[in-house]
């Protein structure tokens, strides 16, 4: 009678042991699982991986334009011409002296600065004078109140066409970048690096 007691005690321990043993396996499997969906599935939004897929084996990147790029030849862009670049956030100027490359970024926080024909005669229509272009030596007044530059549409901070900042909060010139000529005639332009607002390229 004791062999049989002992024998049902010793099913129900093996029942026991054995539900333990397969919920512990079916959690082990279940996590596993996710943890492998996690590291081969879609990657989150705006990013992607090696091949597209993202995930752990294939790092998430963010991928950005590189900082140089080529523009046009040089006979593309008349003297006196003002080229922006949005997708680059690049203005391109050619004056007498050569061709000279602005970082369109706002240096007040780093907004996207628009051209526009005329950026001072609501200034002086207010009465504000003293609006004077060190570089070119250009007045706006009330005989001239128009001159071409940029207006940034966050603060309002504007820039003449050559990029000096002279109303608005920007606490200085939006950046001249370098711009070389390539080997195959093109434009080189590497936002990466500041140049001297002096600079011009001849070409």
């Amino acid at each position: 009678m004791q062999d049989i007691k002992r024998l049902i005690e010793d099913s129900r321990e093996m029942s026991r042991r054995s539900f333990f043993s397969i919920a512990g396996w079916g959690a082990f499997t279940v996590g596993s699982a996710i943890a492998l969906w996690e590291s081969l599935g879609p990657p989150p939004v705006g990013k992607t991986g090696v091949d597209g897929s993202g995930g752990f084996l294939n790092p998430n990147v963010l991928y950005e334009d590189p900082a140089a790029f080529k523009a046009g030849l040089p006979t593309e862009y008349a003297l006196g011409s003002t080229t922006v670049l949005t997708d680059k956030r690049v203005v391109i100027n050619r004056d007498p002296n050569g061709f000279y490359a602005i970082s369109l970024i706002c240096t007040h926080l780093g907004c996207t600065p628009r051209y526009f024909s005329d950026v001072t005669s609501d200034l002086v229509t207010q009465g504000i004078s003293g609006i004077r272009d060190p570089d070119t030596r250009q007045v706006a007044n009330k005989a001239n109140p128009i001159l071409p530059g940029f207006k940034c549409p966050c603060h309002g901070s504007r820039y003449f066409r050559d990029a000096i900042n002279f109303f608005g909060p920007a606490p200085r010139p939006m950046d001249r970048v370098s711009v070389e000529l390539g080997r195959d005639g093109r434009l080189l332009i590497d936002r990466s690096v500041v140049v001297d607002r002096n600079f011009r390229l001849k070409a």
